[in-house]
């Protein structure tokens, strides 16, 4: 990561910053400490990955969050789960970033699945018929129709570790998975967040509380769908890079690793999740709380026939209530759970700023616009990344501190996004270009040539070489001379007049 904001966060100013930079991350509390040592174990399975590391975390702790926690913005609501979409090159340690996050959630409690292939009903469910039978076997004649639930329902993390599979947009299915995983990414509680499938059984519903983490090397036609404006704005998007120089010192560590013990400092997986246990037990507590949860006691009757009494925790009081009940309590007392400092509000707005001033900033009209589409879901993950840090910190405040841990980290990668959507801008660019003059250099070439009489150079009838290129381009003739004025414009066409009528002759001079 390249870029930085100062300290007043009003300049944009370039510095080289490390994982190890970043406020969050370099604090003295036991939360930074904690984070600390969450990248430091991260990295020693998934080398040099730091700042995925790092989204690791928050994507972790979004799902755990997820159930209990909404962010009220102007009387509407965000949940706080996290989708990461991670471009890079193949065998760069973005598999084995997974497993450390898969272990991590098993260590917690909370269910992982991935999908490779499959159908739709994989992902949203499906109902299946099956005959009812009486006591001796014999079916009735009646049929029960058993919904057989998606991976995307309920609460818990999908895996997508090709995701490159996701933008086959020949085969139509990819198109409906896409519509799909935007729904599961549409607000939690919202009317879009409900999957619904009619089938032939019945229809299926699928609220989705699913947090996706896709991985993917970098796909040729990538940007044909960044430039639809649709999937990738509701994802994170990062993108990165990794040299040759990089892969073999990756290497050479990996390698160094040999026969060497780990350790006793580096946590390990049910240590980190104890943490997190801890921090999400106090946003639990002011939830519950807030609902007027209390511990119960209830009589029941033992093996024995004996009556004994139990106590029933608040967790279980909140398993047993339905989940638009809890979906209700969530939104309902979202002011109850965390309350805002005075600096909140000027910190959101100053990372605003600080991101319309980087994106508007880009020369290119393309690229400005394309980065502008990503701006909604920059901001609302910076009131998610601060809503996440408040937790890591234990505190029932979200600060203008915890705001700037968040949108240092957030404009970073937007940075860095803007500079890979420019080299990809600039790379179409000379594709177009040496396409249009090959079009022009093939319609050149099925034209009579005539011979200047001034310089000797064979030359093509202008007239001719447009009807040429009209046909072959299936463009109309006035388009064709618009493109052919625009090459006039820019230097490279020359034309000579010559014969009793002063017909014009034409040559291309490309250049660089």
């Amino acid at each position: 990561m390249t870029v930085s904001v100062n300290s007043d966060m009003n300049d944009i100013m370039t510095q080289q910053r490390q994982w190890d930079d970043y406020a969050v991350v370099n604090g003295d509390n036991p939360g930074s400490n904690y984070l600390r040592g969450y990248i430091e174990r991260f990295n020693t399975v998934s080398f040099f990955n730091e700042y995925a590391g790092l989204l690791s975390f928050f994507f972790v702790m979004g799902q755990v969050c997820a159930p209990f926690m909404r962010v009220p913005i102007h009387g509407t609501f965000i949940d706080c789960r996290v989708h990461i979409y991670w471009i890079q090159q193949s065998r760069t340690g973005k598999s084995i970033a997974w497993e450390f996050t898969d272990r991590l959630l098993e260590a917690y409690g909370i269910d992982s699945e991935t999908f490779t292939a499959g159908s739709d009903a994989k992902l949203i469910g499906t109902v299946e018929s099956q005959p009812v039978v009486d006591d001796n076997g014999r079916p009735t004649g009646e049929t029960n129709h058993i919904t057989i639930p998606g991976l995307l329902n309920g609460y818990k993390t999908l895996l997508f570790d090709e995701a490159s599979v996701l933008l086959n947009d020949q085969k139509s299915h990819f198109s409906d998975k896409i519509l799909y995983l935007q729904q599961a990414m549409a607000p939690l509680g919202s009317r879009t967040n409900v999957l619904v499938k009619h089938l032939v059984g019945g229809s299926v519903r699928t609220p989705s509380g699913v947090s996706l983490w896709m991985t993917t090397f970098p796909p040729k036609d990538i940007m044909a769908h960044v430039l639809d404006k649709g999937f990738f704005q509701r994802v994170f998007l990062f993108q990165n890079d990794i040299t040759s120089e990089q892969r073999q010192t990756t290497s050479e560590h990996r390698m160094s690793g040999a026969y060497v013990p780990v350790g006793d400092e580096i946590m390990d997986y049910e240590i980190l999740a104890e943490y997190i246990h801890e921090c999400v037990g106090d946003v639990k507590g002011r939830l519950f709380d807030a609902m007027g949860i209390t511990w119960e006691t209830v009589e029941i009757t033992n093996p024995e026939g004996e009556i004994e009494e139990r106590r029933i925790d608040r967790d279980e009081i909140w398993n047993r209530l339905t989940d638009e009940e809890r979906e209700d309590a969530a939104m309902r007392h979202a002011h109850d759970i965390f309350s805002v400092s005075a600096g909140y509000h000027p910190a959101i707005l100053n990372a605003v700023d600080d991101y319309y001033g980087l994106v508007t900033n880009i020369a290119s009209e393309s690229v400005r616009e394309t980065a502008l589409s990503f701006l909604p879901n920059i901001e609302n993950y910076t009131i998610i990344f601060s809503n996440l840090i408040a937790v890591l910190m234990r505190s029932p405040q979200i600060t203008e501190d915890h705001v700037m841990m968040a949108s240092e980290i957030i404009f970073d990668n937007l940075h860095n996004l803007t500079i890979w959507l420019e080299q990809k801008e600039s790379v179409k660019d000379r594709k177009r270009v040496s396409a249009e003059r090959a079009s022009w250099t093939n319609a050149q070439s099925q034209c009579q040539k005539y011979a200047s009489e001034k310089d000797g150079v064979e030359r093509a009838m202008q007239s001719e070489l447009l009807k040429v290129y009209a046909a072959q381009q299936s463009v109309a003739d006035i388009t064709a001379q618009r493109r052919f004025n625009a090459l006039k414009k820019g230097g490279q066409v020359k034309i000579v007049k010559q014969g009793a009528g002063g017909r014009n002759y034409v040559s291309f001079s490309w250049g660089g």
